[in-house]
């Protein structure tokens, strides 16, 4: 069924001088015309009923008003900001790459966590022009509002969907559009706010790539967070501590690339990073280690193979070897 206009009630209309005016500011003198098919509305500012501008009789539709109004809510929403010097504010999602130090404890660069983050945008600092239903010379397009660069060379579009939403060919141009869903006069009030963002599931983007950015501090939760790694310690006794524990949770102000590692090593690569971690922390060999013998290789549980002895053994059997050495 379809609604007559004539009984919709209207939250906006234009005033004498062309700016939109929401009903709780008209006055009963003044006159108004709707954003819509620029016909004559009633002002009903009546205390028992809501607030609301209605037509003398049937014209545009609703769709047609709400698509009309909202071009220019937001059409005159930029325009006071740019006679005021005020932003029109855009919130995009720009994604962070991490190469911080939890991220080093995975021991491979070519390994970036990547999580987003808000970018906020001054779309007046970039587009200081704004045309209601220009053709766009370039491209040869018409969006509802055409944004410019003062050179004329940077655009975007602003599309407003009431039923019909952006064109693929106005999006495969490549050029930077914001699409807004409009149902409502509340929607229309959005647009009247003069800061939009990509959480609002009343916004659209298309073609706005924020530049990535790279942070060396670990912030947030870390997208490898679910890798398994190994932390190691050595007791005052010189026995060898191995703790697991899921990245995420890792404390980094206690442990660091010299004791902690992925636990998915392979068996040389856990050797050396042993070799690593007791020369580090065992400088003056106090304690004699298997791991650092020049003889031993294949550590599997607290056991290495011996060479001298052809056979597995203790890592600690060492302490009691005859043949124990250590390069360098």
């Amino acid at each position: 069924m379809t609604t007559k206009s004539s009984s919709i009630q209207y939250a906006y209309a234009l005033d004498s001088e062309g700016i939109l005016t929401h009903v709780n500011h008209a006055r009963r003198s003044y006159a108004y015309t709707c954003p819509g098919c620029e016909s004559p509305l009633t002002t009903v500012l009546g205390e028992i009923n809501a607030k609301h501008f209605r037509h003398f009789e049937e014209c545009c539709s609703l769709e047609t008003y709400l698509h009309n109004c909202a071009k220019k809510a937001f059409f005159y929403s930029y325009q006071q900001a740019l006679n005021k010097g005020m932003p029109i504010k855009l919130e995009l999602e720009r994604v962070v790459f991490c190469n911080g130090a939890r991220i080093a404890l995975l021991r491979n660069k070519a390994i970036q966590c990547q999580k987003s983050a808000p970018a906020l945008y001054n779309l007046t600092q970039f587009f200081g022009q704004v045309e209601l239903e220009k053709r766009d010379t370039i491209s040869g397009m018409q969006p509802d509002v055409l944004l410019l660069d003062e050179s004329g060379n940077r655009r975007c579009y602003v599309e407003i969907c009431v039923s019909n939403p952006c064109s693929q060919q106005k999006i495969d141009t490549g050029i930077p559009i914001i699409e807004f869903k409009i149902q409502s006069s509340a929607d229309i009030q959005m647009l009247l706010s003069g800061s939009y963002s990509f959480k609002d599931g009343r916004v659209k983007l298309f073609n706005w790539f924020p530049p990535p950015q790279t942070e060396n501090i670990c912030s947030g939760i870390c997208s490898f967070g679910s890798v398994e790694m190994s932390i190691w310690s050595l007791s005052n006794s010189g026995r060898l501590n191995e703790q697991t524990m899921l990245l995420n949770k890792v404390p980094l102000s206690s442990n660091s690339e010299v004791n902690t590692w992925p636990r998915s090593f392979r068996n040389d690569e856990l050797v050396e990073n042993l070799r690593t971690f007791l020369r580090h922390t065992d400088p003056h060999t106090e304690f004699a280690n298997c791991i650092l013998c020049n003889k031993s290789s294949l550590w599997e549980s607290g056991y290495l193979y011996c060479r001298s002895k052809a056979k597995q053994v203790p890592y600690t059997e060492a302490r009691q070897c005859a043949n124990y050495e250590v390069d360098g």
